[in-house]
């Protein structure tokens, strides 16, 4: 199985709504045994299809003798395949993606070979000057042009208007930098910058960006718990909390982890950091990086953050709640994201408010509690905190100041990628009055 077999399985898998495609595409490969160059491969083919979905199926039916509608589902997905790298990636033969989109749909659906061959040849042979979008429609343009529902560019509009939406749109579908952060308890950024080309100096303290392509859990300073990976956003936010030495936090919603790393360094391995999650695998997964990190003061818990547990009352000193949101800010990672469902988010501030509620039960008097999600909609950010503000009246806002580009709301501060060169996240400090 090679890569373009994997991708075209992973975007079945997505159409299917069968799994996320990172952790499909994570199992695919390591049981392929692809090497890091085709990995990559199928990796950046199925990122590139999902943030340009639209679009491609735009050409697809452009040049299709078949009703758009009539494509079997299977060869539409072959076709996507082909399509992405016949018009997105010049180091690759038109004839390769071709050839391997024919052979692909013989084996699936031989009447329709010859079907997927006419239609790729001529997106290959206009791929210099492929149909533009006609749309009237200023939200319908960008939802094709950029791949996104219009219930999302709207959301996005009525927010931000429609100039910055379409700066949003179109940043999310670049590729980004990976950041890291480095592992103060084992090294320092200087040590390991001091003739090291794989990484970058980043712009927030003991940051760096990755400068290679290849597989970062390969690099002895990965294995050897110097580094892991963490964006910006998240690293600012573990540092905006700033728990001090010795105290006593909870990491309400810690899953996979990295904020409670980054708070066991700033509090030098002392005190002690409980971090919580539903899933009982994820808080394996949190013990083992702990473990290769040499952090020694974190302790995971299994635990539903919105149930009331009555022996945490005011126990803890400082409260990260980095709630389940919609993730509409990591959409630049995660591209699928972009396609779920309206309704599957309509819920989401309502639980957000009830892990905020209970976990603040657990904050003690002059305690710090810092809320975030990795969202940029409002209904899921200053609206919650707002919510929270006029039922808990004993918490306050702590006015925080940011060296990075961000936009200040009502409570708290959001960052957007291409302002911040960040995640899209949110987050707001607040303090319990003594």
């Amino acid at each position: 199985m090679n890569a373009r077999d994997i991708a075209v399985d992973a975007i079945t898998a997505f159409r299917k709504r069968d799994a996320w495609s990172d952790g499909f595409l994570r199992n695919k490969i390591r049981a392929a045994k692809l090497d890091s160059r085709d990995a990559a491969l199928a990796t950046e083919i199925v990122n590139g299809v999902l943030q340009n979905l639209y679009l491609i199926n735009f050409y697809i039916e452009t040049f299709s003798s078949v009703k758009f509608s009539k494509i079997a589902p299977g060869i539409l997905d072959i076709l996507q395949v082909a399509v992405y790298q016949i018009v997105y990636l010049d180091r690759i033969p038109d004839s390769a993606a071709i050839n391997d989109a024919v052979n692909r749909a013989k084996r699936n659906n031989p009447r329709a070979a010859g079907f997927v061959n006419a239609i790729t040849r001529k997106i290959s042979s206009q791929k210099n000057n492929l149909p533009s979008l006609q749309c009237d429609d200023f939200e319908k343009f960008l939802s094709v042009q950029y791949s996104y529902p219009v219930w999302i560019v709207k959301a996005l509009m009525n927010v931000y208007g429609r100039e910055e939406t379409e700066k949003i749109l179109s940043f999310n579908n670049i590729k980004h930098r990976i950041s890291a952060r480095v592992n103060i308890l084992k090294t320092t950024t200087e040590s390991l910058l001091d003739n090291n080309e794989l990484f970058e100096k980043g712009p927030i303290e003991n940051s760096v960006y990755i400068n290679f392509k290849g597989s970062i859990e390969n690099t002895s300073e990965f294995q050897n718990g110097c580094i892991y990976i963490q964006d910006l956003a998240s690293q600012i936010a573990a540092s905006t909390l700033s728990p001090c030495k010795g105290a006593s936090v909870l990491d309400a919603c810690a899953a996979p982890g990295g904020k409670s790393f980054l708070m066991a360094q700033l509090m030098g391995n002392t005190g002690k950091i409980f971090s919580c999650d539903i899933y009982e695998h994820k808080l394996h997964l949190i013990e083992d990086t702990a473990a290769r990190l040499g952090i020694r003061n974190i302790s995971t818990v299994l635990r539903d953050s919105s149930v009331f547990f009555d022996e945490w009352e005011e126990t803890f000193d400082f409260i990260l709640a980095d709630v389940p949101c919609s993730g509409f800010g990591i959409i630049r990672k995660k591209p699928d994201i972009r396609y779920k469902d309206e309704t599957s988010i309509n819920q989401l501030p309502e639980l957000q408010l009830k892990i905020l509620n209970n976990v603040s039960r657990y904050l003690k008097r002059g305690g710090t509690l810092l809320y975030s999600t990795c969202t940029i909609l409002p209904q899921e950010n200053e609206c919650v905190v707002d919510s929270f503000l006029e039922q808990n009246k004993d918490y306050e806002e702590v006015d925080e100041y940011f060296d990075i580009p961000c936009i200040k709301n009502k409570y708290g501060v959001t960052l957007l990628p291409h302002i911040s060169g960040t995640d899209g996240f949110y987050m707001c400090k607040l303090r319990r009055k003594i």
